[in-house]
């Protein structure tokens, strides 16, 4: 039986470097298998948010829970189990490893790359240089990394801003599809995704 990751951010503060605070959420909860794109103004904590679920930043006060999991308080071993085995991110700039192809960024997380790769319209590019990609195709081979992984919940930071319409289409049917009866939580500017989500969410209203 699959384990219910629902998330749940209480009480959270995240302040600056300065003291000034970015953002807080009283109480937010993400059911299991919901999707959910957040939109919202750049440098508003966005990313942050997204960081804080996969227990990749702590908040100054606060607790962040992933199904039985307390994010906010694990070790570092437990984190990297729990991203390993439960959790997919797909990071605004990317993190793939530039002198190794598109197929050996892929089979960091996996056994098998060349699904994904396909899915992402990248299968002839398999055996690139990441370095050689341009930047949208480098964004494609970081969804397919995610999609490799098969996590339960997937957490997606700007996955289309370089894409065009065509790719942008590729890169969402396969986001979807690999989150079917899982977690996506996308935070874009890009308007032309919304018509994948049922439900669409202003950060402000998030931490009003």
């Amino acid at each position: 039986m699959e384990e219910n990751l629902n998330i749940e951010l209480k009480n959270i503060r995240v302040s600056l470097p300065n003291g000034r605070l970015l953002f807080s959420v009283r109480q937010f909860d993400i059911p299991h298998g919901h999707h959910l794109l957040l939109q919202g103004e750049s440098g508003a904590g966005k990313t942050t948010l997204l960081h804080l679920i996969a227990g990749l930043f702590t908040p100054q006060e606060g607790e962040v829970f992933v199904g039985p999991h307390r994010v906010s308080h694990l070790d570092d071993d437990s984190l990297c189990d729990l991203r390993r085995d439960k959790i997919g991110v797909i990071f605004q700039k990317l993190n793939l490893l530039d002198h190794l192809t598109c197929e050996e960024n892929v089979l960091l997380v996996s056994e098998s790359a060349k699904e994904s790769l396909q899915k992402v319209r990248l299968g002839e590019k398999a055996q690139d240089r990441v370095s050689y990609l341009s930047l949208g195709e480098q964004q494609r081979v970081a969804v397919a990394r995610v999609l490799a992984q098969k996590p339960e919940i997937i957490l997606a930071d700007e996955p289309t801003s370089s894409l065009d319409e065509t790719n942008m289409e590729f890169v969402m049917q396969a986001l979807k599809e690999a989150a079917a009866g899982k977690t996506l939580i996308v935070v874009s500017h890009d308007h032309r995704i919304t018509k994948y989500f049922d439900q669409v969410m202003s950060f402000k209203e998030l931490t009003a």
